[in-house]
């Protein structure tokens, strides 16, 4: 008897399927925190990969060669969100958006870039240790970009209809979870305790400078 051979398998992706199977392993990671901390990195990993991805989809239009550098590379990260804030880039069609951040999702980025992706992809040698409240911040910051490059630009992000639920299921329940996790509601505690504290000293000081009467 003869055997057939085994079929062709293929692993097929696109600039969007990449990053929606970053933002996938992303949000499975961050359920995951609570039982291992190292989950963090991750989530980190998972969540540049995403906000990367659907910056390109999203300033990218009709034509793929327009994030390639002149050597045929891609953009580089800051230039691909650099373009996702400009009009020029982004106003393709009369309802197309671009992206405007705040300024926590500015610091969050910057955050996620530079002191932890990069810190995780290409570690040194060394000891390191990371303070974990400043994690969810950062991670509902990046997941609401991500949303919006997504979803919102109305640009030539090729996305399902199924896919564009699963992307606001996957935003949407994660940033709930966060809001719901310890780590965050003693964040939230911190930072009542540190603006009470701050006025308290300014009421403080305001009382001391007061001039008195002669």
């Amino acid at each position: 008897m003869n055997e057939l051979p085994p079929k062709e398998k293929w692993l097929r992706l696109s600039e969007e399927k990449n990053a929606l199977d970053y933002l996938e392993k992303a949000t499975f990671f961050i359920k995951q925190t609570p039982k291992d901390y190292r989950n963090w990195k991750w989530v980190l990993i998972g969540l540049h990969g995403a906000l990367y991805g659907f910056a390109i989809a999203a300033c990218r239009g009709t034509d793929s060669h327009s994030v390639l550098t002149k050597k045929g590379k891609l953009i580089g990260f800051w230039e691909a969100l650099k373009r996702c804030q400009d009009p020029s880039y982004m106003k393709m069609l009369i309802h197309s958006k671009h992206l405007n951040l705040t300024d926590s999702q500015e610091e969050s980025i910057k955050l996620l870039k530079s002191e932890c992706r990069n810190e995780f992809e290409h570690f040194k040698p060394k000891g390191w240790s990371i303070e974990l409240h400043g994690m969810p911040e950062i991670a509902i910051d990046i997941l609401e970009v991500i949303k919006f490059l997504a979803l919102q630009t109305n640009t030539y992000v090729h996305l399902s209809d199924t896919e564009e639920n699963l992307v606001k299921h996957l935003t949407e329940d994660s940033i709930e979870f966060i809001k719901n996790s310890e780590l965050y509601a003693e964040l939230l505690l911190a930072k009542e305790i540190y603006e009470k504290e701050s006025s308290d000293n300014k009421r403080l000081q305001g009382t001391a400078e007061k001039p008195r009467r002669p």
